[in-house]
């Protein structure tokens, strides 16, 4: 695809470039690998090689995720992998925005929750005053899904001795993740990390297995979840929304593109000889790679009252607002390229003959305020 470029400005003589080139529509970063202790955790993930310290560990990470190329297991519940891309993932209405994919076949879902986060900051890093939002899945609402839960794993001593590992909860429950027998790394619990015990917090889902004389079934949920469904599977059994966002006291949030993903293990049960339920994940598909949105107004613009999509979502422009009066289009030597007025609602321009370059958009409101330029 061509490059095509758009310079906007506020009255302020503020500028903006966004450049709309061959986006990757696949993982490009893993920023943070945090497994919890499981039956692969020092022997397939990491590797051994891989599982001495923190930095190899996301060494490991990465070169399974960036590209889409492997599975990277996340160990028992909440165990996790945040991973970023080289544009932002664009919120477009009524269409799923990417596939998560994992390795689940029939009967053998292990489930993991997606969360997403926006670099409000644009400096390339989920911090901590950036919120993440979790993407409410088919059982986000059920009546035993327990949110705010807190999981601490124990470090085992004597360790490295193949012994169990003993959780205990904020529900007042207590067990063990069992070494199962063809687990053959002396322990579970990661080798790069140096604290007697670990963390996690989140939302748990309840527990699905079935046991039919020592054969056991992990049925999947209905949507919503990574490693739930198999990679060939319907859109709407692997494919997630944006606007499934919601904040932590559950109310839906409205966010008009997403920056980094976490996935994480959803679920707290074993399943005889097959071990803890951990989530396997093996990558991110956006399915619109070639979007790109702009969500900076005038400071004296209402909130939401304009959205404008280039989003160049594969050679073309959408202006969408209710206040707007025209719109005009300018290369870099002042030519006008497109001058056009405006109706309510949604206004499609095609971009497909425009050379490759830069351009200079400018969108005036009924009293001809200038409201991008």
């Amino acid at each position: 695809m061509k490059r095509i470029s758009i310079l906007f400005s506020f009255c302020i003589m503020f500028f903006i470039q966004y450049t709309f080139a061959q986006n990757s529509d696949k993982i490009t970063r893993v920023l943070e690998y945090k497994p919890a202790l499981g039956q692969h955790i020092n022997r397939l993930f990491p590797t051994p090689a891989f599982s001495d310290t923190p930095e190899n560990a996301l060494l490991f990470a990465s070169n399974c995720l960036i590209g889409n190329k492997s599975m990277l297991g996340l160990g028992a519940y909440g165990g996790y992998v945040v991973v970023g891309f080289d544009h932002s993932i664009v919120n477009v209405p009524d269409e799923y925005d990417f596939k998560a994919l994992g390795n689940a076949a029939s009967g053998g879902a292990e489930p993991g929750i997606v969360m997403v986060c926006q670099d409000l900051n644009k400096n390339g890093l989920p911090d901590a005053d950036e919120p993440w939002y979790e993407l409410a899945g088919s059982d986000y609402n059920h009546s035993q899904t327990i949110h705010n839960y807190e999981i601490k794993y124990y470090r085992p001593k004597p360790d490295k001795q193949k012994s169990n590992i003993v959780w205990k909860d904020n529900q007042g429950n207590n067990g063990v993740v069992t070494h199962i027998t063809y687990a053959s790394q002396s322990t579970m619990y990661p080798l790069w990390v140096s604290d007697d015990s670990i963390v996690f917090k989140g939302t748990r889902l309840r527990s699905t297995v079935v046991n039919n004389n020592g054969t056991f079934t992990l049925p999947a949920f209905d949507w919503g979840y990574v490693d739930n469904n198999a990679n060939n599977s319907a859109n709407d059994k692997i494919s997630f929304k944006i606007d499934w966002a919601v904040e932590e006291t559950g109310k839906s949030v409205n966010l008009k593109y997403i920056d980094f993903v976490k996935i994480y293990t959803a679920q707290v049960q074993e399943a005889g000889w097959l071990g803890e339920t951990s989530t396997e994940f093996a990558g991110i598909l956006d399915l619109h790679p070639q979007a790109s949105v702009v969500t900076e107004l005038n400071k004296n613009t209402p909130s939401n009252s304009v959205n404008i999509y280039p989003v160049v979502f594969n050679n073309f422009i959408e202006v969408n607002s209710s206040i707007v009066q025209d719109i005009k289009v300018y290369n870099l030597m002042g030519n006008t390229i497109l001058s056009t007025q405006l109706q309510a609602g949604k206004n499609h321009f095609e971009t497909a003959n425009y050379p490759s370059g830069v351009y200079i958009i400018k969108v005036r409101d009924s009293t001809q305020k200038i409201i991008k330029n």
